[in-house]
């Protein structure tokens, strides 16, 4: 919602919110809670009277005030360098996005996107900018959460984000302990696609994915927690020749066709690469699909076969065999990333327990997943 309003003192005066203002008529339009104020208009003078009421001083206010939904927009561009990827997980229209940035340039002064062929590339001043801005939107994200604590009532509030296999799998069964344990808690749950620690900084603790043969990435103001390491087995329609097999190397799967679930984070793509070139070949990709869910569906009718975590073999719902690899063994690492500043409350080490302990228990692989009658 926005609305206009006007701070208004000519002669004499008018105080709004604790701050007097002295000057014209000024249009402020408030977005979200945040002023926009147009870089055009004369400068005010404003006197904060609550925290200085005898003070009759006045301090230059110059009108600038830069939104703080698009830093989080500029944020998520530089993150995911694409402005149709950035719509999408922000539920905006690409037109939206483009127009948010444009708006946020013409503020902030400079250029923060660059066109290279059919793509964008942040410019320097933008990663920077990103990077600055991201302890202020944390900042707000924490005044949020306890100005709507203090509205509710609720005495202690712990939010998760995770990737959806690991929420589906462990946070139910944490949740029912936590309600038991912590009756006061407000337990908050977001389930994200990206499953990157780098975009770590919205949730007190995260569930990420960490691929082995990358450096782990540090996320500032988080204590990392490896909780365990996820093996990766080969999926395939029941009528497969090697259907039913214990376990297989890698390299038997050579000839066969690929299904890609992950076209937009690659990270299980890129695991799948890596392992197949230690085995000496490609895999021949022959559809992609957005997500897992659409990727076994593809494998059930017979399309192709695809590298899944044991983790996601738990909530399938199609008719798919299920074999182990070797030669290499392609595996995730799965870690809880707690945020320092909550890392000894009471809730938040109970937390942790809990995953690791889900975590510890051995992954059964389903020989077969049939459609329920």
């Amino acid at each position: 919602m926005t609305t206009e309003c006007f701070l208004a003192g000519d002669i004499a005066a008018d105080q709004l919110g604790g701050v007097e203002v002295l000057g014209k008529s000024l249009p402020v339009s408030v977005h979200y809670g945040v002023a926009q104020h147009d870089s055009s208009l004369t400068q005010i003078l404003v006197r904060d009277k609550l925290t200085l009421p005898n003070d009759r001083s006045v301090t230059p206010y110059d009108g600038f005030m830069l939104d703080l939904n698009r830093l989080r927009i500029l944020r998520a561009v530089v993150s995911s360098g694409s402005v149709n990827e950035t719509a999408r997980r922000l539920g905006y229209t690409p037109s939206t996005v483009s127009q948010h940035l444009h708006t946020l340039e013409r503020e902030v002064g400079f250029a923060l996107i660059s066109r290279v062929g059919r793509g964008i590339v942040p410019t320097p001043a933008a990663v920077e900018l990103a990077s600055a801005a991201d302890e202020v939107l944390q900042a707000m994200t924490k005044l949020t959460a306890r100005t709507r604590d203090l509205r509710d009532g609720a005495t202690e509030r712990l939010t998760l984000r995770s990737f959806a296999s690991a929420a589906y799998t462990w946070m139910p069964s944490v949740a029912r302990t936590l309600r038991q344990e912590f009756p006061e808690l407000t337990l908050e749950l977001a389930i994200d696609v990206v499953e990157s620690a780098e975009t770590a900084g919205d949730a007190d603790i995260e569930i990420h994915t960490e691929l082995p043969y990358l450096a782990p990435v540090s996320a500032s103001g988080y204590r990392r927690h490896v909780l365990c390491e996820d093996e990766f087995v080969m999926a395939m329609p029941d009528d497969h020749p090697l259907a039913g097999a214990d376990r297989l190397d890698l390299a038997e799967f050579a000839e066969d066709d690929w299904v890609e679930y992950d076209y937009q984070d690659q990270l299980a793509t890129g695991l799948a690469s890596y392992a197949c070139a230690e085995a000496g070949f490609s895999p021949r990709y022959v559809a992609r699909a957005q997500d897992h869910v659409s990727g076994l569906a593809f494998v059930a009718a017979g399309v192709g076969i695809t590298l899944i975590p044991v983790l996601t073999t738990r909530w399938s719902g199609f008719n798919i065999s299920y074999v182990r690899i070797q030669n290499p063994t392609p595996y995730r690492r799965i870690v809880a990333l707690s945020r320092n500043a909550i890392a000894a409350q009471n809730a938040t080490v109970r937390v942790l327990e809990l995953l690791g302990e889900l975590a510890a228990v051995p992954g059964a692989v389903p020989r077969t997943l049939e459609v329920p009658g």
